[in-house]
């Protein structure tokens, strides 16, 4: 059951409309990604919820309760920011306390609930210590340990990520999703990264503009894009127009699309059956390792490929002519209004 509803939120500032109708749903327990470009509406979103911002029309409501009504230190929801907002000369214990001493907590309760929230976040050893002496993943940790401490009903994260370098970010976000997992909340994670979003969400919610263009798993966010958008944002897609490389002129289908990692390096002359080859000059290519990456120009298109495993050896020098192929069924259709309408042709 839906656990957090927002329905119809719109705000605006003067002529500028930073949501326009956001309506979604969220589980109990569920993690839950607000996902788009900067300017989307995602953080006006997420501060709405917590009631740093006042929407100018819509309804929130958490466990059935409208929490509109309630003024923002009393909605009992958990904040974790970009900037750590952690005090510097407090201590992790401390810090993590701050929020039980405001609300009054007994001393006894504060010192077991302190100790728990830091374990959960493994800085156990580490409560004595002020933040200046912490990494960056470490001071994040805090203000995760520092949000979860009051058993809020909600976690809020925006951007919490973004001031850590790759390596660390890697890290933490496998251990926000264990943590989530381990006490059960509902949370709202906002941020720009796709792959970070793909790889922690129950869920993702993709907006632009104000506007939520489609929400699924990350399987159906990558796999089964509902806008051409979604389907550009997400991952790479090459776009292609509706004749190219001798595909059929299908009514209503303005815009092919094709990811990457579904073209294949084939042998000159060889097409496979239900599959379409085409040839093309390479501009650039780079091996990975794991993976290779070309860009061919082919008929008019520059497209992308991505070459999983590819043998040690392998090496193609720009302007070397190379035959690419696809197959049909892994198409995406998009209408004239960018609207996915299929996916996959027939053999």
């Amino acid at each position: 059951m839906a656990y957090l509803n927002v329905e119809g939120a719109i705000k605006r500032y003067g002529a500028t409309t930073a949501l326009n109708g956001v309506s979604f749903s969220v589980a109990k327990g569920e993690f839950f990604t607000l996902l788009g470009p900067s300017g989307c509406g995602k953080t006006t979103l997420l501060r709405s919820i917590a009631g740093f911002s006042q929407l100018s029309e819509g309804r929130v409501a958490l466990d059935g309760a409208d929490l509109l009504a309630v003024p923002p230190h009393k909605r009992d929801i958990g904040m974790v920011f970009q900037d750590y907002a952690i005090f510097p000369h407090l201590t992790v214990a401390e810090n993590v306390a701050f929020g039980l001493k405001a609300r009054k907590v007994a001393t006894s309760v504060i010192r077991d609930r302190v100790a728990e929230a830091l374990a959960t976040v493994r800085l156990s050893a580490l409560s004595e210590r002020l933040p200046a002496a912490l990494s960056g993943g470490q001071q994040q940790r805090i203000g995760i340990a520092r949000a979860m401490v009051v058993k809020p009903r909600l976690l809020l994260m925006d951007e919490p990520l973004s001031n850590l370098d790759a390596k660390l970010r890697l890290d933490l976000r496998d251990e926000i999703r264990d943590i989530q997992r381990t006490i059960g909340i509902a949370a709202i994670y906002v941020t720009h990264d796709q792959e970070e979003a793909l790889a922690i969400s129950d869920r993702i919610c993709v907006m632009d503009g104000g506007s939520i263009e489609q929400i699924g798993t990350p399987q159906q966010i990558y796999g089964q894009p509902a806008t051409r958008f979604v389907a550009s944002f997400v991952g790479t897609m090459n776009l292609l127009s509706p004749e190219a490389f001798g595909l059929p002129a299908v009514p209503g289908v303005a815009q092919w699309a094709l990811r990457p990692e579904r073209l294949r390096l084939a042998e000159a002359g060889a097409t496979e059956h239900g599959a379409s080859g085409f040839s093309g000059l390479v501009e650039h290519f780079t091996y990975l390792g794991r993976e290779a990456h070309l860009t061919v120009k082919a008929q008019g298109h520059r497209l992308v490929a991505q070459i999983a495993a590819p043998p040690p050896d392998l090496a193609i020098e720009a302007g070397r002519e190379i035959r690419l192929s696809f197959d049909r069924a892994d198409l995406h259709a998009f209408d004239a209004a960018g609207r996915r309408v299929r996916t996959g042709l027939a053999a």
